[in-house]
């Protein structure tokens, strides 16, 4: 069987579209403050153990803000911060990650 990356439990992902799998955020240490994991569409086997990824400053649609794809090992998930509820990140940032997935 092919591998699938898992949706983070129902406490972090209630409210959260079907295809958002995590939520961090680095507290502002970065650039990148918010990594947002998602799922299929967006995966595909081809992908192996690497999962796609929306990284975002905390204004991403500001001309000088940040909003980028990527792709990392699932393994790596630590790296992108603090784990947190889809409901807990800021809502333009949400909406953001919606419109963008959609």
């Amino acid at each position: 069987m092919a591998y699938q990356p898992k949706r983070s439990r129902a406490q972090f992902s209630k409210g959260a579209p079907a295809h958002i799998l995590a939520c961090y955020d680095n507290g502002a240490k970065t650039i990148d403050r918010y990594t947002v994991l998602i799922g299929a569409p967006f995966w595909c086997d081809y992908m192996g153990r690497d999962v796609p990824y929306i990284a975002m400053s905390d204004a991403p649609t500001h001309p000088q803000g940040f909003s980028q794809w990527g792709e990392m090992p699932s393994a790596n998930r630590a790296a992108c911060g603090k784990h947190v509820a889809w409901l807990d990140l800021p809502e333009h940032i949400r909406a953001h990650v919606i419109a963008r997935t959609a």
